[in-house]
């Protein structure tokens, strides 16, 4: 329960209210629903039972149930507090480790050989070779 709704309603449990004898309650042409202390004239009204005011001890135990609540929803805003301080340390560690962590800067600048790209020798194709004319074979010698 949020602690806006708390209040106005332990104030209507705990504050003695003047209360009507009865409400009732009526119907328009148009349909809206229409509350008053007093029937309203020409229109067909119904008598509205109202429930009997909270006890003391209804009182009583929505008085600690709000308490609960407010002591519950603090502890939970201190977890959460506490929760958020160890993620930023932990953050701010990492950054740490990362600013131990950059690269060196040489301001002074070093050669570094980079590989060389070599082109085809020749980009357009070669005219076709004539034909190797038929080789004879040799006699072998006579022993």
């Amino acid at each position: 329960m949020n602690h806006a709704h708390a209040l106005p309603l332990l104030l209507a449990l705990l504050l003695p209210t003047a209360q009507a004898d009865s409400i009732y309650k009526s119907v328009d042409s148009a349909g809206n629903v229409t509350y008053s202390s007093t029937p309203p004239a020409g229109v067909k009204a119904q008598k509205v039972e109202l429930p009997p005011p909270p006890t003391e001890e209804e009182t009583r135990q929505a008085t600690e149930r709000i308490k609960q609540q407010a002591e519950m929803a603090s502890e939970m805003e201190r977890s959460r507090l506490e929760q958020e301080a160890r993620e930023q340390a932990k953050a701010e560690e990492e950054a740490r480790k990362r600013e131990a962590q950059k690269p060196i800067v040489i301001e002074k600048p070093v050669y570094v050989p980079q590989p060389v790209y070599y082109p085809p020798v020749s980009a357009r194709p070669r005219p076709p070779r004539p034909p190797l004319p038929p080789v004879k074979p040799r006699p072998l010698p006579n022993p």
